[in-house]
């Protein structure tokens, strides 16, 4: 709003220097006057514009981390934006002060000292996007995993080794900065090696830390007492899966169904081993209740596929069967899913067939009805001139009539004479 109010009045005042200024505005003793009044609006004006660009380079540059790139030229050029806004802040609401002088000791005035400063300003600005350029294209390798950092947001899980590391990476800003590129290369290696290894490390935290966890409270459950091969097996997938990350910390699909892997793993070792303790718990007399309760489960399956009671059978040998049994099913049904594409495939193709047959048949009822008119405009025609023979054939004997009966009307003249 205050920016608004400035410019009203800027406008206001101008529109007074120009026309409330002179005795006799009507005058072209004052026309010389005007001009150079004029003039000075326009560069005042032109002075402005520049001014509200800067600022909005200003606001650009901060989303463009300029700064952190460019720290002196950024500073220097916010200087001169500085003087530039005070010098113009003199004639603001008073055009006539632009061409006063912009100092005691200066021989240049207000106007061109603002304009000065403001090409002082675009100088820095573009030195410090061109430095930018040059800090990215050397250290290309160390911003690619800057911005993978914070893509994963490695901030949140690590924040005081980002921050060392940033610091790091502004240490070889600066020396490109200062003109020591090569130095700032020969030191990117060892700054790459650190961030690919919090990459990886974040990586892992996000992925498999709840895994884990989850493996290290069984163990200190002492698990393995109970169940020592699923626990080792838990173990070796979660091992398995960190190598794999610090492998290719950006396969992030395929790190995502290993540490789905690994909890499944964990959360079947930790059944197992409740299972293994129930047995433990179980006195010789409830034995064989024991085992019966899972013979219901084997015959509730089998009751749900339909599939035979084999309950005369070892527990092994009925697992079997139900998987001979499930595995027989899904051939049928392979074998009905087949049918079931095939039957659709030909539907599809009679379809297409129908389709084909009446758009050829609505071509030639198309031709038919063309046919048809083309006949008849041609019998129309026909018609018509055999009307026209007919009239002109017509005409003719009425004419031969008329000779006739006059020659006769003629002879009886001539006859009677």
């Amino acid at each position: 709003m205050k920016k608004e109010l400035k410019t009203a009045a800027l406008a206001t005042l101008m529109a007074l220097t120009l026309f409330g200024c002179a005795s006799n505005p009507d005058s072209a003793s004052n026309l010389a006057a005007d001009a150079k009044q004029s003039e000075n609006i326009i560069k005042i004006n032109d002075l402005k514009q520049a001014i509200d660009a800067a600022d909005k380079q200003v606001t650009q540059s901060i989303k463009e981390e300029l700064h952190w790139f460019a720290t002196k030229d950024i500073e220097e050029a916010n200087k001169a934006l500085v003087e530039a806004k005070e010098y113009y802040a003199e004639f603001e609401f008073d055009p006539s002060k632009a061409n006063s002088s912009s100092g005691f000791f200066s021989s240049i005035n207000n106007i061109d000292a603002a304009n000065e400063s403001i090409n002082t300003f675009n100088e820095y600005m573009t030195k410090a996007t061109t430095l930018k350029s040059s800090v990215l294209s050397a250290l290309s390798e160390t911003f690619d995993y800057r911005t993978q950092l914070n893509y994963i947001d490695a901030q949140q899980y690590f924040p005081s080794t980002v921050q060392e590391l940033e610091s790091d990476l502004k240490k070889l800003v600066d020396q490109v900065a200062n003109d020591k590129t090569a130095a700032a290369i020969a030191a990117q290696p060892s700054l790459v090696a650190k961030q690919r290894a919090l990459e990886i490390k974040t990586v892992t935290a996000i992925y498999l830390s709840d895994a884990k966890s989850a493996l290290d409270k069984l163990i200190k459950a002492d698990t393995a007492k109970d169940a020592p091969k699923s626990i080792s097996h838990a173990s070796a997938s979660l091992t398995a899966a960190t190598a794999f990350i610090a492998a290719d910390p950006r396969a992030i699909d395929e790190i995502q169904n290993k540490a789905k892997e690994v909890i499944f793993s964990i959360n079947r070792a930790e059944q197992i081993a409740l299972a293994v303790k129930k047995l433990k718990a179980i006195q010789p007399a409830d034995y064989e209740d024991h085992l019966i309760s899972y013979e219901k489960i084997l015959l509730s399956i089998s009751n749900t596929l339909g599939a035979e009671d084999r309950r005369d059978l070892a527990f092994d040998e009925q697992g079997k069967a139900l998987v001979t049994f499930i595995e027989e099913s899904l051939k049928d049904l392979e074998v009905s899913i087949q049918t079931q594409q095939q039957l659709r495939k030909e539907l599809k193709d009679q379809k297409s067939y129908v389709a084909l047959l009446e758009e050829k048949i609505s071509t030639l009822n198309a031709n038919l009805a063309d046919v048809k008119q083309s006949l008849a405009d041609s019998l129309a025609e026909k018609v018509a001139k055999t009307k026209q023979a007919a009239a002109e054939q017509g005409n003719k004997t009425a004419d031969v009539e008329t000779k006739s009966s006059a020659l006769k009307e003629t002879a009886d003249t001539a006859a009677a004479e």
